[in-house]
């Protein structure tokens, strides 16, 4: 594929209220902490991330009309994404996160993304593809049924269009399961992985097999500190995770990890280099607070690239 590609991403683009507080209290009482309002959502950072490493990208997605909806356009322009296809919702509200932290525990998120039912896939979005000459789709698994079906009708009228699917989340992992012969790429993680096959994943041949046995060719498993399993063209390759010297947050790391592999897979790069540059933006990640890390760009992977 040509090297300058151009990426629309089809998906969620909220606002993360994240509070934490290191105080372990487990009667749930008022306590001191720390609260930020961090815009998160698949689609913005993968469109960011891809920005950043040197792609021209587009969003499409809904925000209200309200505060958080203007914070995450003025975000998206500021980092120069294309938002004409930015829609303003007058029936719901910007999509939210709220994720509470404390030490030695799991995050719980409490969200409200019913927004997200406003993500067509209509003759508007065609045309402005063709138009734009847009021949990758980045795609979460937040949006509809009805618009997944749209979304792989018109893959199949349009070959040459190459899709990232992300699996996004457990409990909607299985959404694109009866589009996985379509889908050029897909990544997920084990929890996901096990939601698609219905047993544990592990970084295995066999966890690889019964993924391709459901349709998907080509994939991206990340098992934490097990590292990352790929399978491309029938080939299946593991490397460990790239550990950082101090993890801040995970929230967005599988988002860099796939942005990165996913520049390497677009610029013809061999597997084990995908694999190293989507572990190298997702430990950047990982050092921050934001859900997406301002150090990435191409160069940042080049100096990088034979190590």
């Amino acid at each position: 594929m040509e090297k300058q590609q151009k990426i629309l991403c089809i998906g969620n683009v909220s606002v993360d209220i994240k509070a934490f507080s290191m105080l372990d209290d487990d009667t749930e009482a008022y306590r001191d902490g720390t609260i930020e309002l961090v815009p998160g959502g698949v689609g913005r950072g993968m469109a960011i991330n891809l920005k950043h490493l040197g792609f021209d990208t587009y969003i499409y997605s809904v925000v209200g009309n309200d505060i958080f909806g203007d914070y995450l356009r003025h975000g998206l322009e500021a980092e120069n994404i294309n938002t004409e296809l930015l829609r303003v919702s007058h029936t719901h509200e910007t999509a939210l996160f709220s994720v509470m932290s404390k030490p030695n525990s799991h995050s719980s998120c409490i969200y409200s993304t019913k927004i997200l039912s406003e993500i067509v896939f209509d003759e508007t979005i065609k045309e402005f593809i063709k138009k734009e000459n847009i021949k990758v789709l980045v795609l979460d698994s937040n949006l509809s049924e009805e618009t997944f079906a749209d979304i792989y009708a018109f893959k199949k009228d349009n070959p040459d269009i190459f899709i990232f699917q992300n699996a996004t989340a457990p409990d909607i992992a299985r959404k694109t399961m009866k589009y996985s012969s379509l889908i050029n790429l897909f990544a997920c993680n084990e929890h996901e992985a096990k939601a698609i096959i219905g047993e544990k994943a592990d970084p295995v041949l066999e966890t690889a097999d019964k993924m391709q046995a459901l349709g998907y060719k080509d994939f991206i498993i990340t098992f934490e500190d097990r590292g990352v399993m790929v399978r491309i063209d029938g080939e299946t390759y593991n490397a460990p995770p790239y550990t950082p010297y101090k993890i801040v947050d995970t929230i967005g790391a599988g988002d860099a990890l796939a942005s990165g592999f996913l520049t390497g897979h677009l610029t013809g790069e061999n597997v084990k280099q995908c694999v190293h540059y989507g572990l190298i933006c997702a430990k950047e990640t990982l050092m921050t607070r934001q859900t997406v890390s301002s150090l990435l760009s191409r160069d940042y992977l080049a100096a990088y690239k034979n190590n």
